[in-house]
């Protein structure tokens, strides 16, 4: 494993982090620590790759430093090394908790976990976007109470699985995750059985949203997805929503929550569909949920 690292200034890691949240970016995480300077850290497989990532980021932010550190390190401790950006955290009952704490980590009867593996760091719930759409789950299985179980539940642009697999912990038994990503889709499938789920309990898919959707009905959906994406598809989404369900939006920036509200409002209203509209913001980014 090659390590990548450079100190960057705050204004520089708010757009880096928005970046590797909408695209998906795997490799690249921010190190952050309380009254400390910030890092950008990438983890590769080989030199060469360090070398093909930090020049592709350097064509979307010219600005990032000239000179990164570089460091070749063994397996362990690339492992440990992972940790620094994964902490459990819980909302409701339903709990995710890095895999090494699983010995350690008290679940509280009649709650559930997802155990997240080192691997998985940047694919996991310590982003703002899907910490939001975990909420907006928690909150619709609430809602349905008994009825959760037979929800026909996707999660579009699945990443990692852990909102997928979330909504299985918690008791649905038709839940459907897709991705463009074949690598999300490998690692989603990895999670699965990791978290002892059995692979009948859920589907994963190679798609886009098109292909993704063709032909399904969601009574809830999650779509952690850029704002631009999400705006292009929106047509779509609302057609993939069944009567009375619960379409739930992310990876929009607070900034651009109004725009993206407006433009949903308007589709809806094109599609004859009328719903009602709630957001919640955490740090720099917000959700759109939807009731129909």
């Amino acid at each position: 494993m090659f390590i990548l690292k450079a100190e960057i200034p705050a204004e520089l890691a708010d757009a880096l982090e928005a970046h590797f949240c909408e695209e998906g970016l795997l490799s690249w995480g921010i190190e952050f620590a309380p009254n400390g300077p910030l890092f950008l850290k990438g983890f590769f497989e080989s030199e060469a790759e360090a070398d093909e990532g930090l020049a592709a980021l350097r064509i979307t932010f010219p600005a990032l430093p000239a000179y990164f550190a570089g460091e070749q390190i063994e397996d362990r401790e690339w492992q440990e090394a992972y940790k620094e950006f994964l902490k459990p955290w819980s909302n409701g009952r339903l709990h995710w908790v890095p895999a090494w704490e699983r010995e350690s980590y008290v679940v509280p009867e009649g709650h559930v976990a997802l155990y997240l593996d080192a691997g998985m760091a940047f694919g996991t719930g310590s982003h703002e976007t899907t910490r939001l759409m975990a909420r907006r789950l928690m909150d619709f299985a609430q809602t349905r109470g008994d009825a959760y179980a037979q929800q026909r539940i996707i999660d579009a642009g699945c990443g990692s699985g852990i909102l997928a697999l979330s909504a299985v912990l918690l008791g649905a038994k038709s839940v459907y995750g897709f991705d463009q990503d074949p690598e999300a889709i490998r690692v989603s499938r990895e999670n699965t059985l990791t978290n002892g789920i059995a692979p009948e309990a859920v589907s994963f898919a190679e798609a886009g949203i098109e292909s993704g959707l063709e032909g399904r009905q969601a009574d809830f959906m999650m779509a952690n997805i850029q704002a631009d994406i999400l705006k292009i598809h929106a047509a779509g989404l609302f057609a993939a929503m069944a009567p009375h369900g619960t379409l739930a939006l992310s990876g929009i920036l607070s900034r651009e929550l109004d725009e993206v509200r407006e433009h949903f409002n308007f589709a809806a209203t094109e599609a004859g569909i009328t719903c009602r509209a709630d957001s919640r913001i955490d740090g720099e980014w917000a959700d759109l949920c939807l009731f129909l």
